[in-house]
């Protein structure tokens, strides 16, 4: 939350961004705050990079494919928010698909957190996997009707079992475009050593998290930036308003 002190939260002096995610670039974790919308309107993109100095914006809006990358993000994220939003008040309570959805938040904002440190902690690795395993769940609760048993005793914690199901329920789905990325994550058994990993490395996993969780609020909700961003042009220096 841009470094404002932790009390201050907690007592909920603060009005702004629910949900923060991270961009990469030039090797340091750049957080992108997803702003609060009523309504329809143009926001900027490039404002979500609350403290990124104005001459690494300027860098990184001469590079075509990191703008493209960061736009991609920036929906991500924006979709994940209201997402998770709309689709945990639509979520009947207490069942297994209202659990994953709230794991998944949890998943993902440790994920962010554990990035957001002067030396981003190797336990992302882990979370972003999490994230990544409870938003599937999440999907298949929805559309598959999923319980808590058979998510335990049929997929436990492999991504595999649970993007081939999947391919199985709806093979259109978007979700299935990040099984041959799979092997970004560490095994799950590797949490409880004490490997590091490159922030390249914490960086794919995370964008894997992030774009799962995203395409699985999108399918439950409908609501898609994403889209519009993959038909917008890249933006300039000068114009970088997404309408949302």
């Amino acid at each position: 939350m841009d470094n404002i002190p932790h009390e201050i939260l907690q007592q909920g002096g603060f009005i702004g961004p629910r949900f923060t995610g991270v961009y990469y670039f030039e090797d340091v974790f750049w957080r992108v705050a997803v702003p609060v919308v009523f309504g329809t309107r143009a926001v900027s993109a490039l404002d979500a990079l609350r403290l990124m100095p104005p001459d690494t914006k300027q860098r990184l809006t001469a590079r075509e494919h990191a703008v493209r990358e960061y736009l991609l993000l920036w929906a991500d994220c924006f979709d994940y928010d209201t997402g998770f939003q709309d689709s945990r008040a639509a979520a009947p309570t207490d069942s297994f698909l209202g659990e994953m959805i709230e794991s998944t938040e949890r998943e993902l904002t440790s994920t962010v957190a554990d990035l957001c440190q002067q030396r981003p902690n190797a336990k992302a690795m882990h979370s972003a996997r999490d994230t990544t395993e409870k938003a599937l769940k999440a999907y298949l609760a929805h559309h598959a009707n999923l319980s808590p048993i058979d998510a335990k005793k049929r997929f436990g914690h492999w991504l595999e079992r649970l993007i081939n199901e999947i391919a199985q329920r709806t093979p259109n789905s978007l979700l299935l475009e990040i099984a041959q990325y799979l092997s970004a994550f560490a095994p799950y058994e590797d949490r409880y050593s004490a490997k590091t990993y490159t922030r390249p490395e914490l960086w794919r996993a995370y964008r894997l998290a992030q774009f799962a969780a995203a395409e699985v609020f999108r399918s439950i909700t409908g609501r898609n930036q994403r889209a519009a961003v993959r038909t917008h042009a890249v933006f300039s220096n000068s114009s970088d308003k997404v309408i949302v």
